[in-house]
């Protein structure tokens, strides 16, 4: 399994590190390669899963998607590194003695999927939230579906959604869609159902959001919604708390910006990267989520599982995972009126409240562990190549 320039322990790389951990405990020998030093690495030598530090190569080292953006000389010493990286996967795949192997996004084809192909190596690519298709990720796109004997999406409308309808259609035959599992055991499970489901008297309600503050996690959006909220219902006290990097220097101004014209900066905080998402959770009273482009995240699953009440746009995965005014609410993005209603709605209406969060909970609990998302992981895995799983 291998996740190049992971960055920390949250999101993709715990996800990874999840079925890794998964898979060992079904009989698959899984070994993780990564970047020396990352924390992926680290967690999964402490865990007695088999590793190889991969380093990227030169420049490669960029994180994100900056590695796709840039031009003219770059691109030509980028083909180089290219070059270079898929050789090095390329003797470590052979090496290790690798039956298959396992790459996530676009950029994990770009980084080894030449290497991969030489290798004579069958590839599971694992596809979460991509870059539009375009240009060099299109070209990416269409050389990862050639490549792969598999591909797995979170949702079932990912690959039209993600490829486009012509694209997808060509390789229809390699698609699996699989709701990703959570650890449920590092999770206070029913935190909320258990409680009284409100917040002690005299402390403001926690509205927490999660996510780099980005457009496309729509931070500015729950600006126009909680001003909206505040013409609703003056007399609801409510603090937001937005969990997430602020790398995004242009837009972070311009959520600040906003949040002071609508009024919100006393009851705003801006918390940065966090590492303790779980145990911010705990202490939430809906969780928010308007992206506008999303799989389905680790952090509605678990806000679920705990009996936290969610608030998500339709984008992606998220309607397929949260049922509309049973296991939580879902909006389009097109009016902040009505994601203010729904936000007052959920602590006006205690009892539909409570209704919301152990049908979540329970949905949850049945539906996101490990162990199912494991077996159908597997399942692929024997189809890839059979009698070797």
């Amino acid at each position: 399994m291998y996740m190049p320039t992971p960055g920390g322990l949250t999101g993709a790389p715990r996800r990874m590190l999840t079925l890794a951990r998964e898979l060992k405990g079904q009989g698959v020998s899984v070994c993780v390669a990564s970047d020396a030093g990352s924390e992926v690495l680290i967690a999964a030598r402490e865990q007695g899963i088999d590793s190889i530090e991969l380093d990227p190569v030169g420049g490669l080292k960029t994180r994100g998607a900056d590695v796709f953006r840039r031009g003219g000389l770059f691109r030509v010493w980028l083909l180089v590194l290219l070059l270079l990286q898929n050789l090095r996967v390329f003797r470590v795949a052979r090496k290790a003695g690798a039956d298959v192997v396992w790459l996530r996004g676009s950029k994990g084809v770009l980084f080894a999927g030449a290497g991969c192909l030489l290798a004579r190596k069958p590839v599971v690519w694992d596809v979460d939230y991509e870059l539009p298709s375009v240009g060099l990720v299109r070209r990416l796109h269409r050389f990862g579906l050639w490549l792969a004997s598999a591909v797995v999406f979170q949702y079932r409308q990912a690959p039209e959604t993600i490829f486009g309808r012509d694209l997808a259609s060509r390789y229809q035959r390699k698609f699996n869609s699989i709701i990703p599992g959570i650890e449920l055991d590092r999770l206070p499970a029913n935190t909320k159902v258990q409680s009284s489901g409100q917040s002690l008297p005299g402390k403001p309600a926690m509205i927490l959001q999660v996510g780099t503050v980005c457009d496309r996690k729509n931070q500015c959006f729950t600006a126009d919604v909680l001003a909206k909220v505040r013409e609703l219902a003056p007399e609801l006290d409510f603090e937001w708390h937005i969990a997430g990097g602020l790398g995004d220097e242009a837009y972070v101004k311009k959520a600040r910006e906003l949040v002071s014209a609508k009024g919100l900066t006393p009851v705003t905080r801006f918390l940065g990267w966090r590492d303790d998402v779980v145990a911010l959770m705990s202490t939430a009273d809906l969780l928010i989520m308007p992206s506008r482009d999303e799989g389905v995240p680790n952090t509605v699953q678990e806000a679920m599982c705990m009996g936290i009440p969610v608030l998500v746009s339709d984008a992606g995965g998220l309607a397929e995972v949260v049922d509309r005014e049973v296991t939580g609410w879902v909006r389009p993005l097109d009016s902040p009126e009505d994601w203010a209603a729904d936000v007052v709605s959920c602590f006006s209406e205690p009892a539909r409240t409570e209704r919301i969060r152990t049908s979540a909970s329970r949905y949850a609990l049945q539906n996101f562990g490990t162990e199912v998302w494991g077996k159908r992981y597997l399942s692929i895995l024997r189809d890839v190549l059979p009698g070797s799983v």
